[in-house]
C-alpha cells in the first residue's frame, strides 16, 4: 500500500512541481496582463494543497501514536521544499478556496484545537484586563509551568481560559492547546483520556502507569510545547503521575481553573490569580447586552437596576437572569426582584439553578469539614451585605458546641479564623469591609439559606430559618430548626400562636418595632435555647430582658440601646451562662449582681462608651473568666465604690484583657499583664481603637524619661506585641524593649508627638548583630510630629538581610522637620510589598531615597529603584523636596502605581535627575526646567495623577510616547512653570502622524497654570474616548490642545485635532488668549453627549456659537456664560439650534447686545429658564434676523417656565421681531432695574401669566402667577 502511495506521490508531484514553477514564473512576470494564468495557477494550487493535506494526514497520525513512517515519505517532504516555498509565495497573492467535501480515506480526523473556536462569551471588561494580561505574560515566561485562575462559581473562569486559548492560538505560541473539563467527580484515567483525545493519541496501554508513559512521550514530541487547560478542578491532581513532563527543558504549560485555592496550592501552583466579580457598571453593561433595548424602558429601569445589584457582579447570574427575563412583562421582573431580595433560590427560572446555584452548592458539598459548613451557614443568617464579625461566629460556635476537643476560647477563636480562611479559599466567604469581619456574596448566601432550610436537624445537620421580611411567613413557623434569624424593621407583632420552636438552639432578633413586653413572650417553650443574639432594639434594662430567657442559655450577646443593667433577679440560676456581651449600651455602672454569673468565661463591655464604674467584687468573683474587656472605664486612681487593678490578680485563667489605664504612673509594680496571650492595653491614650479579642496591642503615652514601665508591659513589648502606638517624650523607654528583638514581632507601629533627642532613630543597625533581620513582620509604619527624628534606620548603607522590611505595606510620615530622606537605596530592594507611601510636612527632606551612586556612573551599570507593589504615592507640602532620588544612570519603576499625588512641592522638578540642580532653590535663576516623568521613569499602571503647586516642572511627560492606557483622572493646579502637559520629541522633518489616545481618562482639570499654552506638543491628534468632565480654568496663555500649525492662523481651543465623543461637562474659564472656542472644521458629532457648558472670563470671545460651527450639541441642557467682556452675542445670527437646551444663564457681559437671533431662538424648543443679568449694552434678548420687524409666524416655546431679566439698563424689548408668542408654561417673570424695557414683544403674548398686547409689562402684575417688576428709580416692588 505504501509503495503504491509513494509512487503516486512521486508522479503527481513531479507534474505539479513542473506546472507550478512554470505558472509561477509567468504569474510573477506578467500578472498584470495574463488573467488566464492566474486562473490556472489557482486551480493547480488547489489541487496541490488538497493532495498534500490528504496524503500527510496518515503520517501525522502515525507520528502522534509513535508509529514508524515510511522513509520515502520523509524523503519526498525534503525533495519538494522548493515547491513549498513557491507555493507559499504564490498564496500571498491568491486566496486559497479549499473545498469542504473531501472524502475520508482511512484515517482519524486530527484533533480540533480549542483556539479554533471563537470565544464569543468573553467581554473585555476593564476589571478583567489585568488578569488576562498576566496570563498571557505568564505563557511567554519560561520560569513557571503552572498557573491558576481561582474564583467563585459563575465568576467567568472558564470563559477567560477559553479566551486565553484563543489568543494564544492566534500567536502560534504552542503546537497544541488541549482543553479538559475535569469536574468534581473526576478520576486520573478520565483526565488521561481527555488529554489523549486532545493530542490525537490512541492509548495502547490499559493501565494508568502505561498510559502515563505514552502521554509523556507524546507531549515531548512538540517543538513549541503544549498548553493544557484543566477546567473546573476541585481536588488535587498529581500531574506528573498522569504524564506531564515538567522542567525547564520542557515547555509544557498547565492552566487551572478552580473554585478552591487549596486544591491549586496542593498541585504546586504558586501563581494564583483571583478572579473577582464584575464592577456595578460592568454588571449593568452585561445585563444590557443580554436584555437589549428594553432595559432602558423608564418603567423597567429601576427594577432592572436593583436586579443587577442583587447579582453583585456575578457574571453567570447576570447572564442567566437577563436571558430569562428578556422580553418578559414588568410584573415578572418585579416578582423576580422580590425573590432575590428575600434570598430565595430561583428554581423555576430556566438555567439559573443549573448554571448559577449548582456550582456554588458543589463548593459547599466538597468542603469535607462539618465545622466549616456550620460556620458558613452561620454567616448566611446575618443580613444581606452585612459585615459579619468573626467574634460573633466564635461566640455562637462555642454556644452551639460546634467544636470538639477545643476548650479555651482563645483556641476556638484560632479555629474560627482558620475555618473562615478555608471558606475564603473556596470563595464561599470574602474579607469584610471592616477589620475582623467577613462577607457573603448575595447569590452564595441564597444558596446557604436554601441549604440550611432544607437540612434535617434529626440527622445531625444544622438547619436554619431566615426571616428578613416585612411580615411573618406562613406555614413554616412550627418546624424544627437549630437556628432562626428574624431581622425586620417592620415586624411589630408576635404570631398569635407564638414561635413554637421547641428544638431551637440559636435565635437572632433585630426588630426595633417589637416592644419589650412582646419580646419577653418570644422565648416561651424554647427550652433548648443556648445562644441569644439581640441587636438594633431598645431594651430599658438588662434585667428586663434576662428574666424572660431560659435559664440554660450559654451565650447572650446584646447590641442594643440600653440605659442600665438594672436589678438582676436570681442571676445565680444561670449556671450555664459563659458568654455575656454588651454592645452600644449607655450603661454607666456594672452592679454587683453581675458578679453572681459565676461561670462566665467571657465578659465583653468593649462598646460601653459611657461606662465609668464597676462595683468592687464583681471582677474578683468571676474567677473562671478567660476574656475580659472593660470598655471605656479608666483604671487607676479609683474612687470609692469602684473596682481596683488588684482584683485582676484573682483572674488566673485570663488570656485576653481589654483595659484603659489613666497613665503610666498607675501601672502596678507587679507583672500583672505578663501572661496575657491577647490584649488591648491603653495607657494614657484617649484614641478610640477598634477592639478585637484577637489583638496583641499596646497604646502607650509615656512622658517621663527616667521611669520604667510597670505591670509587665515591658515584657509584652519584648515578647509578642504586634500593634504598638507610642507617644510622649519618654517613649524611648518602650522603644528599648522593642529594639532588643529588632522589632521582629511588630506588625503595626505608630510613633508620634515626641520632642526628645533620644529618639533621633527608631533603630541603630550598627548595634545589631550582623545578619540579623529587623522589622521582619512590620506591615504599617506611621511617624508623626517627631521634632528630632532623623531616620527610621541608622546604618552604613549596606544591604539588609532579605526579610527586613519585606512585609511592609504602608508608610505614613508627617511633620518630621529633621528628616532628610526615607531610606538609603540599599534598603529599597527589601520593600517588595510596599503599597502606599504618604509623606507630608517634612520640611528638610530633599529626596525620598538616598542614592549613593555618583552621577558619573558608567552607563552599563544597573542603577534601579523598583517598588513592584506600590499603588499609591502621596507627597504633600515637602517644601525642599527636589526629586524622588538622584544618581547616575538611575531608573525608577513603579509598575503597579495607580495614584500619584504631588502637592505643594515648590522645589520639585523631576523624579530622578543625575544631580540636584541647586539653581531651583534660588528663585529659578540659571535653572533649566525639566519634565516630571521621562524615559527613566515607568508608571505603566497610573490611574490618577494630581499635581498641585509643583513649581519647577515644564511638562508632565517628555520623550517617547508614554503608556497612559490606565489613566482615569488628571488634575493639574497652580503649576506655574508648566508649558504643556505632554511633549513628544520628533524629528524636525517627518511625515508620520503621531496620535495619542487616553483610553480610560474620564476627568481632566487644568487650573491656575500661567504658562500652559498647549495640552500637548509633538502630537498631531489626541483622543479622549471616555472623557466625561473637562475643566480648563485660569490658564491665561492657553491656546489649544495640540500645538498650532506654523501657518499662523488663529487657533481654536477645540479643533479637528482633538476629539471628545463622550464629554458631558465642559468648563472654560479665564482663558485670556482664546478668541475662538471651536473650529469650523469640527465634526457634527464632536460634542454629541455634552450636557453642561460653562464659559467664564474669556475676554476675547465675540460669541459662543459662531454661524459657521458644524457641531450640533444635541444633548446640551445647561449653558452658563459669565464675565466675557468682548462677547456681543451668545449665538451668532445663524448659530446652531440646540433643541435640548433647558437653561441659559448670562451674567456680566458688558458688550452683549443680544442673546441670539429669532431663528435660533425658536429652535430652543426645550428651554425652561432664561436668566440674564448685568449686561449693560443689551438692547433685546432675541434679535431680528433680517430687520423686517414683523412676521406672521407664532413663536411657541411650550416649556419655558421662568424669565429673569436684571440690571439691563438699555434693554428695550425681549424680542425685537413682531410676532405672536405662545409661552404656555411661563409661570414666573422677574424684571429688576430694566428702566427702558417698554414691552415684552411688539405683538400678542400668550402666557400662563396674562395676555399682554403692546402695553407696559406692568399690566401683567394683576395675574395670579408670579411677576416681579422693580424700577431702578423707586427701588420698590410693584
Amino acid at each position: 500500500m505504501v509503495d503504491v502511495l509513494v509512487g503516486c506521490i512521486d508522479k503527481f508531484l513531479a507534474k505539479i512541481g513542473r506546472q507550478l514553477i512554470v505558472k509561477t514564473q509567468h504569474f510573477l512576470g506578467y500578472v498584470l496582463y495574463y488573467n488566464n494564468y492566474i486562473k490556472s495557477l489557482k486551480e493547480q494550487l488547489k489541487k496541490f494543497e488538497v493532495k498534500r493535506k490528504g496524503v500527510s494526514l496518515e503520517p501525522d497520525e502515525a507520528t502522534r501514536n509513535e508509529e514508524s513512517v515510511e522513509p520515502r515519505v520523509n524523503e519526498w517532504q525534503q525533495r519538494f521544499t522548493n515547491v513549498d516555498i513557491i507555493s507559499e509565495e504564490s498564496t500571498k497573492f491568491l486566496e486559497d478556496e479549499v473545498p469542504t467535501n473531501i472524502p475520508k480515506i482511512s484515517y482519524d480526523a486530527p484533533p480540533l484545537a480549542i483556539g479554533h473556536q471563537s470565544s464569543t462569551k468573553f467581554r473585555n471588561f476593564e476589571s478583567r484586563i489585568p488578569t488576562i494580561n498576566r496570563l498571557i505574560k505568564w505563557l511567554e515566561d519560561d520560569s513557571e509551568n503552572i498557573i491558576s485562575i481561582c474564583g467563585m462559581g459563575g465568576s467567568g473562569k472558564t470563559t477567560m481560559a477559553q479566551e486565553v486559548a484563543t489568543r494564544v492560538k492566534g500567536k502560534k505560541m504552542f503546537d497544541e492547546i488541549i482543553f479538559i473539563v475535569v469536574s468534581k467527580d473526576h478520576n486520573l484515567m478520565m483526565v488521561q483520556e481527555g488529554l489523549a483525545k486532545g493530542l490525537g493519541l490512541r492509548f495502547k496501554a490499559t493501565n494508568l502507569e502505561g498510559r502515563t508513559d505514552e502521554l509523556r512521550k507524546r507531549l515531548l514530541q512538540s517543538k513549541k510545547g503544549n498548553l493544557v487547560i484543566l477546567d473546573d478542578v476541585w481536588k488535587h491532581i498529581d500531574l506528573k503521575y498522569i504524564g506531564f513532563p515538567f522542567g525547564k527543558e520542557y515547555n509544557c504549560k498547565v492552566l487551572l481553573t478552580s473554585g478552591s485555592v487549596d486544591a491549586c496550592k496542593a498541585m504546586g501552583c504558586l501563581d494564583i490569580l483571583r478572579l473577582d466579580v464584575l464592577t456595578p457598571s460592568e454588571a449593568w453593561s452585561l445585563l444590557g447586552e443580554v436584555v437589549g433595548d428594553s432595559l432602558y424602558d423608564p418603567n423597567l429601569h429601576e427594577t432592572a437596576s436593583e436586579i443587577a445589584k442583587c447579582c453583585e457582579g456575578l457574571p453567570t447570574a447576570v447572564v442567566c437572569l437577563g436571558r430569562a427575563l428578556k422580553d418578559k412583562s414588568h410584573e415578572v421582573w418585579k416578582d423576580t426582584l422580590k425573590k432575590l431580595e428575600q434570598s430565595i433560590v430561583l428554581e423555576n427560572i430556566v438555567g439559573v439553578k443549573e448554571e448559577v446555584y449548582k456550582s456554588l452548592q458543589s463548593s459547599y458539598d466538597l468542603l469535607e469539614d462539618e465545622e466549616a459548613k456550620k460556620i458558613f451557614i452561620l454567616c448566611c443568617l446575618y443580613p444581606k451585605y452585612a459585615n459579619v464579625p468573626i467574634e460573633s461566629l466564635v461566640r455562637c460556635g462555642v454556644g452551639l458546641k460546634f467544636f470538639t476537643g477545643v476548650d479555651l476560647l482563645i483556641e476556638v477563636r484560632d479555629t474560627v479564623y482558620k475555618l473562615t480562611d478555608k471558606l475564603k479559599s473556596h470563595f464561599l466567604l470574602s474579607t469584610g469591609d471592616r477589620k475582623s469581619t467577613v462577607k457573603v456574596h448575595g447569590v452564595v448566601r441564597a444558596v446557604g439559606i436554601s441549604i440550611a432550610f432544607k437540612s434535617n436537624p434529626n440527622m445531625e445537620q444544622f438547619s436554619a430559618l431566615v426571616i428578613h421580611e416585612d411580615r411573618w411567613p406562613r406555614g413554616i413557623l412550627n418546624r424544627d430548626y437549630n437556628a432562626v434569624s428574624v431581622v425586620s424593621n417592620e415586624i411589630s407583632e408576635i404570631p398569635s400562636r407564638g414561635l413554637n420552636f421547641k428544638k431551637l438552639e440559636l435565635i437572632q432578633l433585630a426588630c426595633p418595632k417589637i416592644s419589650l413586653e412582646k419580646l419577653n413572650t418570644v422565648f416561651k417553650g424554647m427550652n433548648k435555647l443556648r445562644v441569644v443574639e439581640v441587636w438594633n432594639m431598645y431594651i430599658p434594662s438588662f434585667s428586663s430582658l434576662i428574666t424572660s430567657l431560659p435559664r440554660d442559655i450559654f451565650s447572650l450577646c446584646t447590641d442594643c440601646k440600653m440605659d442600665n443593667i438594672g436589678d438582676v433577679i436570681r442571676p445565680e440560676e444561670f449556671t450555664n451562662l459563659e458568654i455575656l456581651s454588651f454592645g452600644r449600651c449607655d450603661i454607666e455602672e456594672v452592679p454587683v449582681q453581675v458578679g453572681k454569673f459565676a461561670n462566665l468565661k467571657l465578659l465583653d463591655l468593649s462598646r460601653c462608651h459611657r461606662l465609668e464604674r464597676i462595683s468592687p467584687g464583681v471582677i474578683s468573683s468571676l474567677r473562671l473568666l478567660e476574656e475580659l474587656d472593660t470598655g471605656s472605664k479608666w483604671w487607676g486612681d479609683e474612687k470609692e465604690g469602684d473596682v481596683s487593678l488588684a482584683e485582676l490578680e484573682s483572674l488566673t485563667n485570663l488570656t485576653y484583657l481589654g483595659i484603659r489605664v489613666k497613665s503610666s504612673n498607675f501601672l502596678p509594680k507587679n507583672p500583672l499583664f505578663e501572661k496575657l496571650q491577647r490584649y488591648v492595653i491603653s495607657v494614657g491614650v484617649h484614641i478610640e481603637k477598634t477592639r478585637s479579642f484577637n489583638n496583641k496591642m499596646v497604646l502607650l503615652k509615656h512622658d517621663s524619661t527616667d521611669t520604667s514601665l510597670g505591670g509587665g508591659i515591658d515584657k509584652l513589648l519584648r515578647k509578642n506585641t504586634e500593634k504598638v502606638f507610642l507617644c510622649g517624650d519618654g517613649m524611648k523607654t518602650a522603644l528599648k524593649e522593642l529594639v532588643l528583638s529588632g522589632f521582629q514581632q511588630v506588625k503595626n507601629l505608630t510613633v508620634e508627638s515626641c520632642n526628645s533627642e533620644e529618639t533621633a532613630y527608631l533603630l541603630d543597625y550598627n548595634y545589631i548583630p550582623s545578619g540579623t533581620g529587623v522589622f521582619n513582620n512590620l506591615e504599617k509604619l506611621t511617624m508623626k510630629k517627631m521634632w528630632c527624628f532623623k531616620g527610621i534606620l541608622r546604618h552604613n548603607g549596606e544591604g539588609l538581610p532579605p526579610k527586613s522590611f519585606s512585609r511592609l505595606r504602608k508608610i505614613v510620615l508627617s511633620v518630621l522637620p529633621e528628616l532628610t530622606h526615607l531610606f538609603k537605596q540599599s534598603v529599597v530592594k527589601n520593600l517588595v510589598l510596599l503599597e502606599s507611601l504618604h509623606i507630608e510636612y517634612c520640611i528638610d527632606m530633599e529626596q525620598v531615597i538616598l542614592n549613593p551612586w555618583s552621577s558619573t556612573l558608567e552607563s552599563t551599570t544597573e542603577n534601579k529603584i523598583l517598588l513592584p507593589k506600590l499603588t499609591e504615592l502621596i507627597m504633600n507640602d515637602v517644601v525642599n523636596l527636589v526629586c524622588f532620588s538622584k544618581g547616575g544612570n538611575l531608573q525608577v519603576e513603579f509598575p503597579q502605581l495607580k495614584v500619584l499625588k504631588l502637592e505643594y512641592l515648590q522645589n520639585f522638578y523631576t523624579f530622578c535627575p543625575e544631580e540636584i540642580n541647586m539653581a531651583f532653590k534660588a528663585n529659578h535663576r540659571g535653572a533649566t526646567f525639566q519634565s516630571l516623568i521621562d524615559h527613566k521613569v515607568e508608571f505603566s499602571s497610573l490611574a490618577e495623577l494630581t499635581l498641585t503647586n509643583v513649581g519647577n516642572i515644564k511638562e508632565v511627560w517628555c520623550g517617547q510616547m508614554p503608556n497612559l492606557v490606565h489613566l482615569q483622572g488628571l488634575y493639574i493646579k497652580f503649576c506655574h512653570m508648566m508649558e504643556q502637559v505632554l511633549f513628544i520629541e520628533r524629528p524636525s522633518i517627518t511625515t508620520i502622524e503621531e496620535r495619542i489616545v487616553f483610553l480610560k481618562l474620564k476627568e481632566v482639570i487644568l487650573f491656575g497654570s500661567n504658562r500652559l499654552t498647549y495640552f500637548c506638543r509633538g502630537i498631531d491628534h489626541v483622543e479622549f474616548p471616555q472623557l466625561r468632565v473637562l475643566r480648563l480654568c485660569w490658564l491665561p496663555h492657553f491656546r489649544s490642545f495640540c500645538q498650532e500649525d506654523s501657518n499662523g492662523h488663529p487657533s481654536s481651543v477645540f479643533d479637528d485635532k482633538v476629539t471628545f465623543p463622550n464629554l458631558e461637562t465642559l468648563e472654560v474659564s479665564e482663558l485670556y488668549s482664546v478668541k475662538e472656542l471651536w473650529s469650523n472644521q469640527l465634526a457634527t458629532s464632536q460634542f454629541g453627549k455634552l450636557i453642561s457648558l460653562r464659559v467664564d472670563k474669556c475676554h476675547k470671545l465675540v460669541n459662543i456659537f459662531p454661524s459657521d460651527l458644524q457641531a450640533q450639541f444635541p444633548t446640551l441642557e445647561k449653558l452658563e456664560v459669565e464675565e466675557c467682556d468682548s462677547l456681543e452675542n451668545v449665538w451668532d445670527f445663524h448659530g446652531v439650534q440646540i433643541r435640548s437646551l433647558k437653561s441659559v444663564h448670562v451674567y456680566e457681559c458688558p458688550n452683549l447686545k443680544n442673546m441670539c437671533s429669532f431663528n435660533t431662538f425658536k429652535g430652543l424648543s426645550s428651554l425652561q429658564t432664561i436668566d440674564i443679568c448685568k449686561c449693560e449694552m443689551m438692547e433685546t434678548v432675541v434679535a431680528d434676523d433680517h430687520k423686517h420687524g414683523i412676521t406672521d409666524e407664532v413663536l411657541s416655546l411650550v416649556k419655558l417656565e421662568e424669565v429673569k431679566l436684571a440690571f439691563l439698563r438699555n434693554l428695550n424689548y425681549f424680542s425685537h421681531k413682531k410676532c405672536d408668542m405662545e409661552l404656555a408654561e411661563l409661570t414666573q417673570v422677574i424684571v429688576k432695574y430694566c428702566p427702558n424695557l417698554y414691552t415684552f414683544s411688539h405683538a400678542t403674548l400668550g402666557t400662563a401669566l396674562a395676555t399682554t398686547t403692546d402695553s407696559k409689562l406692568e399690566s401683567a402684575a394683576s395675574s395670579s402667577r408670579t411677576i416681579t417688576i422693580q424700577d431702578r428709580k423707586t427701588d420698590e416692588l410693584r
